[in-house]
């Protein structure tokens, strides 16, 4: 029984890594078409640009794994507070905290809003809350 699981559990690990690395992947060809690309509308342009630079902001390494992962749910996804605690197995006054503190954290140390350059990418993406979603 205690080998089943453990294989299982290394078959789900390896399968979460292939999916990060096919995101990833995913991610840098976004980012090479998106500056190369220049018949596209300024509106979509600026939501999309507007979208990865929330995404890199809510993962940003200074946070916190969980606060990482509860803001981008949060504020990317638009999932409710109650719904990301029933997922975190916890109440909706203390993530709700957990964001708030998030959020503060992000006014405080100054992170900035942005998209990081591609010689920045590898960095950002490595150890951010993208992996800790690519889990969910």
């Amino acid at each position: 029984m205690v080998i089943s699981t453990a294989r299982f559990r290394a078959i789900d690990t390896l399968r979460r890594r292939a999916r990060f690395d096919a995101s990833q992947d995913e991610l840098v060809r976004h980012l090479e078409a998106q500056s190369s690309s220049a018949g596209r509308s300024n509106a979509e342009e600026s939501l999309e640009d507007d979208r990865l630079r929330l995404i890199f902001t809510c993962c940003h390494p200074s946070l916190a794994p969980e606060a990482r992962v509860a803001l981008t749910l949060r504020e990317v996804c638009g999932l409710t507070t109650e719904e990301i605690a029933k997922a975190f197995l916890t109440t909706p006054s203390t993530l709700a905290q957990r964001i708030v503190r998030a959020k503060a954290k992000i006014r405080e140390t100054r992170i900035p809003y942005e998209v990081p350059t591609p010689q920045e990418l590898p960095e950002a993406t490595g150890r951010g809350a993208s992996r800790h979603l690519s889990r969910l």
